[in-house]
């Protein structure tokens, strides 16, 4: 805990609980307890914009800031995205990003390159689901792993190596062509259609390990979202 506001909320809880009183609390934090103490100035206005933060990022838990941020603009409410990064902070709302080891067998293959700017690596992949009536359908998504922004959202009941094609040269067209594209070992995507037209635009490939899809990392997010915003709106 490094904000006195943490502080204060881990004194508090200390306090209520009856594990140590407030100067007991406060000597353990190094918080001053007239810091502790101190009365809120914030005015009217600061308290209904936070209040709304804390509602929006309850509502949409695996939401991060810049998506509350997002969502704000789009009510009307124009927010620097820090301003909603720092309250979320104060309030404990942070995104865990802590995640489970995984233990990996053997070598990988894969090239381990991160993105160093905007169309240095892109990733794809296919996330695939069915209609109420049981009918299958799939989509395709396309993310710039730097910016974390999704540059193509391709739904159909069947996706074919010259469609994957049609979708990344449109996203080409519009937003520039990357170094490197990232993927896994789908027939799709190892399709020598695929793999010439890549080598054509000098779009370097990078496959991951099979079975290992922790190093697609940023696509895997990405469909997690993807997936609880379409059973919000379902």
């Amino acid at each position: 805990m490094v904000s006195p506001s943490a502080k204060r909320r881990a004194i508090k809880m200390v306090v209520e609980r009856g594990i140590g009183t407030t100067a007991e609390g406060c000597r353990a934090l190094g918080l001053a307890r007239s810091s502790y103490y101190r009365n809120s100035t914030v005015s009217p206005e600061n308290q209904q914009l936070q209040g709304r933060i804390v509602d929006l990022s309850l509502e949409h838990p695996r939401y991060g800031y810049r998506r509350v941020s997002a969502l704000m603009r789009r009510q009307g409410q124009p927010i620097n995205p820090k301003r909603v990064q720092r309250v979320r902070r104060q309030k404990g709302l942070q995104v865990s990003r802590r995640q489970r080891k995984l233990r990996r067998t053997g070598l990988s293959t894969a090239q381990r390159r991160r993105a160093e700017k905007p169309n240095d690596v892109w990733s794809w992949d296919f996330v695939e689901d069915q209609t109420e009536n049981g009918t299958r359908f799939r989509i395709l998504t396309l993310i710039d792993e730097y910016t974390r922004e999704c540059l193509a959202v391709h739904v159909d009941w069947s996706i074919r190596a010259v469609d994957v094609i049609t979708v990344v040269e449109a996203a080409f067209e519009r937003f520039g062509m990357p170094s490197h594209i990232r993927s896994d070992n789908g027939p799709e995507f190892i399709a020598y259609a695929i793999r010439d037209w890549l080598e054509q635009k000098q779009v370097k490939t990078i496959y991951i390990t099979p079975g290992s899809p922790w190093e697609n990392g940023h696509i895997e997010s990405f469909h997690g979202k993807l997936q609880d915003e379409c059973k919000r709106h379902a």
